[in-house]
């Protein structure tokens, strides 16, 4: 089975890659909008078939997963999940949450009758899947899927008492596919696995004091490679990797490098990782080490995280140049493709901010992408160099946008 899925798979891509230039156009800007009946929309993946997905409302007050082809013979056809979105007021992070894989499988959040984020896997048209929570948790949220659909990354959470305690335990999770045998029937489903923190939740003589609390995976390769943070109380974060012993079944916990400056002035410490490609390559952000947000200025910028040698597991942190060229504003590397294309967020010269492109191999030229609007940032980039996000005019709600960089 997964060698046939293998054959498949690679044939669509041998094809993907011999229409790329009939499908797509250089520099184009794509204006998709949002789904029809509602206000706002953004994307936050998109897959190397060019169908993007991400969050908006259909109706007013129904926030949903939604999805949209960028090009193509459905280009603009905007679909939905079947189900409310898990965003509420105690779930604020989850809006930033979703995927999707090149095999069709969205993965992201439902509002489940609890009232807590449920993570959710579904295909267009189709009937989805509540993947769970760890047992005694309130909820959960997947935050992204690997290429092939075989991995999905996120979150597990309980909340608690703030009078007596952290105001919540959230434990990092993957999910892997498994066949089960119902009422004599085959039926697929997915098995939740807790990634290990041993060794990280105290960090002692770094950090006096620090206690994380709140984990999350919000990145993840084919190779099982997966990326994300850990937050104390008091909004210290580091940014981890989680290696795999054994794909899909085990994995192992490393902190990836921070600046030598990196407490600020509030003497908080700050590093996040977002994305990871399959040559192991990070991106995400770093706090500099001059206060986080001074007179309404923040100093995070764009971070990479790049491996010493292809058979290590040690990484290099590598500051990505603002567009300002100084360090001011809250710049940020969401994605990453296999290629070395990333893309993100960053502050030009008079302050706005812009979605923007950089690449691995030239670190300290940021691009403005080209989105529409006064404000913009890009989310997730594909292997044809489609990079698609959300931008805004004024005051008004956001919109979902797409550019084609090459």
């Amino acid at each position: 089975m997964h060698r046939l899925f293998t054959i498949v798979f690679s044939v669509v891509l041998l094809l993907l890659g011999s229409a790329q230039g009939t499908w797509a156009q250089k520099g184009k800007v794509y204006d998709l909008g949002h789904y029809s009946g509602g206000t706002w929309a953004e994307l936050h993946s998109v897959n190397n078939l060019g169908v993007a997905m991400g969050w908006g409302d259909v109706a007013e007050g129904d926030v949903r997963m939604v999805g949209v082809p960028v090009f193509g013979p459905s280009a603009g056809n905007w679909f939905k999940c079947g189900k409310t979105s898990g965003v509420s007021t105690n779930d604020d992070w989850v809006d930033e949450v979703g995927g999707i894989s090149d095999t069709g499988l969205l993965v992201g959040s439902v509002k489940g009758s609890n009232g807590c984020a449920q993570a959710y896997a579904w295909t267009p048209n189709h009937t989805g899947i509540s993947l769970g929570a760890l047992s005694g948790d309130c909820g959960s949220a997947a935050m992204t899927v690997n290429h092939t659909g075989t991995l999905i990354v996120g979150l597990s959470y309980r909340w608690s008492d703030e009078s007596t305690g952290p105001s919540a335990w959230v434990t990092p999770v993957a999910w892997t596919p498994e066949t089960e045998w119902r009422d004599g029937r085959s039926m697929a489903t997915w098995k939740i696995h807790k990634l290990p923190t041993a060794g990280l939740e105290q960090l002692g003589a770094v950090w006096p004091g620090v206690t994380l609390n709140w984990w999350g995976g919000y990145g993840v390769n084919d190779l099982g490679q997966i990326v994300g943070d850990a937050w104390s109380d008091n909004y210290d974060e580091i940014a981890v990797v989680w290696n795999p012993i054994q794909i899909g079944k085990d994995w192992e916990v490393q902190q990836l490098p921070h600046r030598s400056s990196f407490p600020n002035v509030y003497n908080h410490k700050y590093t996040e990782a977002l994305s990871i490609n399959n040559r192991g390559e990070i991106t995400g952000d770093a706090n500099v080490g001059d206060g986080w947000c001074v007179d309404d200025v923040c100093t995070t910028l764009p971070a990479l995280w790049k491996l010493d040698s292809p058979s290590a597991h040690t990484w290099k942190l590598i500051e990505l140049t603002p567009l300002s060229g100084t360090r001011t504003g809250w710049d940020i590397a969401w994605g990453i493709n296999d290629f070395g294309d990333i893309v993100g967020v960053s502050n030009d010269a008079e302050g706005n901010s812009l979605a923007t492109r950089w690449t691995t191999s030239n670190p300290t030229k940021p691009k403005v992408l080209g989105f529409p609007g006064d404000w913009s940032q890009a989310f997730q980039v594909n292997n044809f160099g489609i990079a698609v996000g959300e931008y805004g005019v004024g005051d008004g709600p956001q919109q979902a946008a797409a550019v084609a960089i090459h």
